[in-house]
């Protein structure tokens, strides 16, 4: 299940802390963040549910692309390395080339909103 608790909490103490920069005169403007769905499970209902409510909520600050839940993921990391860096002989090839997949989706709709916020062609 998606950790709304926690995003709950980092939400409630970014927005304490930017409070506090800007009543010492600092200026923000947050067009450029946005969420990633993490650790996102497609055939789970209650999370596609969560997610819809999210995107009413956030609207397009939402990515469109979610990271999906995946071992290979979690492998990877164990071994203190990159999706990309791991053997793919490790997984089996459905697994990796489905998490493989998600984090290419993700990396590329960063990378077009980095390239959009600095004035590039995407």
């Amino acid at each position: 299940m998606l950790d709304v608790m926690s995003m709950n909490q980092f939400l409630a103490m970014t927005s304490n802390l930017l409070r506090e920069i800007e009543n010492a005169g600092a200026k923000f403007k947050f067009n450029w963040m946005r969420y990633l769905i993490t650790r996102f499970e497609p055939s789970d209902g209650p999370q596609n549910q969560m997610v819809g409510y999210l995107r009413s909520i956030f609207g397009e600050n939402v990515l469109n692309f979610p990271m999906l839940k995946t071992t290979a993921v979690s492998d990877a990391g164990l071994t203190n390395q990159t999706l990309f860096e791991v053997e793919r002989g490790l997984f089996t090839r459905s697994t990796y080339d489905r998490a493989l997949e998600a984090m290419n989706a993700v990396n590329d709709e960063i990378e077009t909103l980095i390239k959009k916020a600095w004035g590039r062609p995407t």
